[in-house]
């Protein structure tokens, strides 16, 4: 079964990337170091799980006023290689692509068309804040490593949407992780304590790079984020399948992200059936209850 959490809202200070940020919210998907656990990032607002019998998926109160504009920024060279960074970059686009091309599709009145800029190369960028960048709404940024040792996001989204002048989200995508395998121990190896007599082992596991499907389950999860779309909680064993927005991922697995039928009808009725043209609907529902993800309870 899937654990559930619910999705960690705090205020971090993101460095080490490229562009700096101040505090914002952040959202994350944590990576799923077995079947039965996750390891999920801190936070001291308790989960609240879905009501029996039905799935739970939130809005992050937040929308688009006018239509994304979606701008990547090329992760640092010394930590990535070139060529795998060619193929994220066409990954992360067809992420991207995949949200337009399903809403089109499942409410094709509207218009659900985003902008997406040309990479800006780290060099530009490296010290830049997102005002040099006012033209862009989503900010889809890539790191090589997760360097909080408290955490194993694979990506995290933040949230400032407090200047009517440049309303954003940030996405951070992570490119490397730790592999989880079995650890055959070799007694020959070992070193003995003299002091306590324990006998030591050292074992050195290193960050691996994401296969290409994980980078792209994560930028799409994210890019739900990013459209103001929060977690999809569920009760049941196979609930995870059911969205997009599911909190959790197993990232060396043969695991495949696509766009859901509830993830389409949440995005629609934040939108409404016009895209991210307007008129808006007036208000934003805090989440909507789901009966195993297809059937739509109520919206509250």
């Amino acid at each position: 079964m899937i654990p559930i959490n619910k999705p960690n809202i705090n205020l971090y200070i993101l460095t080490g990337m490229g562009l700096s940020l101040n505090r914002f919210k952040i959202l994350s998907i944590v990576l799923l170091v077995c079947s039965l656990s996750i390891v999920s990032t801190v936070s001291t607002v308790p989960a609240q799980l879905p009501d029996e019998g039905s799935d739970r998926y939130e809005y992050l109160g937040i929308r688009h006023d006018t239509r994304p504009q979606v701008c990547l920024f090329e992760p640092n060279p010394t930590h990535v290689d070139w060529d795998y960074w060619l193929e994220v970059e066409y990954e992360s686009k067809r992420a991207v692509l995949d949200w337009q091309l399903e809403m089109t599709e499942f409410l094709p009145e509207g218009d659900w068309s985003m902008y997406t800029h040309s990479t800006v190369p780290y060099i530009e960028h490296w010290n830049k804040t997102p005002d040099d960048y006012r033209h862009c709404t989503i900010f889809l940024t890539f790191e090589a490593f997760n360097e909080d040792p408290e955490s194993n996001a694979l990506g995290l989204t933040g949230i400032d949407f407090s200047k009517s002048s440049h309303k954003f989200t940030y996405i951070v995508v992570y490119l490397h992780a730790l592999e989880h395998t079995n650890i055959v121990l070799n007694f020959d190896d070992a070193k003995k304590d003299p002091i306590t007599g324990l006998t030591k082992f050292e074992i050195n596991l290193e960050r691996q790079q994401l296969p290409l499907q994980t980078v792209y389950n994560i930028v799409l999860h994210e890019m739900g984020h990013g459209l103001g779309l929060g977690h999809y909680e569920s009760l049941s064993p196979n609930g995870y399948k059911r969205s997009t927005m599911t909190p959790s991922l197993q990232p060396f697995s043969d695991q495949v992200f696509d766009i859901k039928i509830a993830d389409k009808f949440m995005l629609g009725y934040l939108y409404g059936t016009d895209g991210y043209q307007k008129p808006q609907p007036i208000w934003i529902s805090d989440h909507c209850l789901f009966d195993h993800g297809i059937k739509v309870i109520g919206c509250y």
